[in-house]
């Protein structure tokens, strides 16, 4: 599709499909994306085709790590479509139901760790201003543990704004319910208007379920909604006689019905998960949590033949696909048929526009009246990297490890680095151009040659 190898399909939902595509440029440049290509039924819907590139121009507002980034929408083949980041990982749902299968219940400084996260995201994005400073006021109507992944990197992102509710598209559907109605809060359920504490009681109710291992509102749709709108939650202590008191405090205050006593903002929500960890003890680092997921979903990038970068004996010739697009049996010549179409397709559009007509002549370069030409040298000076390490007995105060103490982090597990040399920084000085002669280069060479000697 266009420059996108669609290579398959990843799911599927009301209005659009989901594939693993991967992009061609120039110089054998290729990366894999994720497309979002909308059915075509729906391009011919006004109001459909201008909510889906509402999303792209919403993504293309908002810079944040843990929200992918959208790099391409436009029409090709017949498709609108969607180019974003591909996100390498599983969803929070699929993790929850994998630790429910293997008996492994998420710790508390996992649980915590991934909602800081989430929390950081969505403050990102309900603060967002336009280039003009107005707010945009985004709201993401849909937070659902199938909308967060996971890497095994812990790296953690909020998907599909497509919902969301924004300053800059007006919503034609005015008072319709959109989300999922077991994360859904009070005021969202009554199709009232929305701000970012609707999101909050959704971060909530993920809290509840992460930290309680149970869902939260449960029954037909009609059940959940009720639930939600008249009664209050249940604390956590009733699910579990040893919840920690503090974090039920900070569950039940983004999970109130009455969102003028609710968690302000979701920026308050990660301030108080910190605190919490800090009371306790606890490290919720992206350590902790990537060595929980990857301990539920091994992970190990699949190898594909011929796409490789890494040169093997130093030549770029021995990892270089082969040029001939005939030799298709190869899985390294689609590398090379792809870029050499797109080079003829250039090359093409060149000569098509030399016939056309020659082009204006380009404009004069300005003189430097009469000066010789100004020449920068730049000089890598090799620093020391004693000056900027610190004393081992400086940072190392924990004590040992003994041998019967268990590896809580499983740090063992990782390899031992000892033949990693240290790393050489380098810093470019300018510096005026100095003319020596071949004396004072050779007695300046001595010079350093005695220097490392002692």
């Amino acid at each position: 599709m266009g420059r996108y190898e669609l290579l398959h399909k990843i799911a599927a939902g009301g209005m659009a499909e989901i594939f693993l595509a991967r992009q061609w440029g120039q110089g054998g440049f290729f990366r894999d994306v994720v497309i979002k290509r909308l059915f075509p039924h729906y391009a011919e819907h006004e109001h459909a085709l201008r909510m889906f590139q509402d999303e792209a121009r919403l993504l293309a507002e908002l810079c944040h790590p843990n929200i992918p980034q959208v790099y391409d929408v436009g029409y090709a083949d017949g498709y609108w479509f969607l180019a974003m980041e591909h996100v390498r990982g599983v969803s929070l749902a699929d993790l929850c139901r994998a630790a429910a299968k293997a008996g492994k219940p998420m710790p508390l400084a996992v649980a915590t760790g991934i909602v800081s996260q989430v929390c950081l995201a969505l403050h990102h994005a309900h603060e967002r201003r336009d280039r003009e400073g107005r707010a945009l006021r985004i709201v993401h109507r849909d937070v659902t543990p199938h909308n967060i992944m996971i890497s095994p990197d812990a790296v953690v992102q909020v998907l599909d704004f497509g919902v969301a509710q924004t300053t800059a598209r007006v919503d034609t559907d005015a008072g319709a319910v959109r989300g999922t109605y077991a994360y859904m809060g009070p005021e969202q359920v009554r199709g009232r208007p929305l701000d970012k504490r609707a999101d909050v009681f959704a971060l909530g109710v993920i809290l509840y379920e992460l930290t309680t291992g149970r869902r939260l509102f449960r029954g037909s749709d009609i059940q959940v909604m009720t639930q939600i709108v008249e009664q209050d939650v249940p604390p956590p202590s009733r699910q579990l006689p040893s919840y920690p008191r503090d974090l039920e405090e900070i569950v039940l205050g983004a999970l109130q019905r009455d969102r003028a006593k609710r968690t302000p903002s979701a920026a308050h929500l990660a301030l108080a998960l910190d605190q919490f960890c800090m009371r306790h003890g606890l490290v919720s680092g992206a350590l902790v949590v990537s060595h929980f997921v990857r301990a539920l979903f091994p992970y190990e990038r699949a190898h594909e033949l011929g796409m490789g970068i890494a040169q093997t004996d130093g030549s770029p010739e021995s990892t270089r696909p082969a040029s001939n697009p005939a030799l298709g049996s190869r899985p390294g010549d689609r590398t090379a048929a792809m870029e050499e179409k797109l080079l003829s397709e250039e090359l093409r559009a060149l000569q098509s526009q030399r016939r056309a007509g020659p082009s204006p002549a380009p404009a004069a370069r300005p003189a430097f009246d009469n000066r010789e030409d100004i020449e920068l040298e730049t000089e890598i000076e090799e620093l020391n990297p004693d000056e900027l390490l610190l004393d081992e007995e400086d940072w190392s105060h924990e004590a040992p490890r003994t041998a019967g103490e268990p590896d809580r982090l499983g740090l063992d597990a990782f390899d031992d680095d000892s033949e990693v040399k240290p790393v050489v920084l380098l810093s470019p000085r300018r510096k005026p151009r100095e003319k020596k002669t071949d004396g004072a280069f050779m007695s300046d060479l001595e010079r350093r040659l005695r220097e490392d000697a002692d």
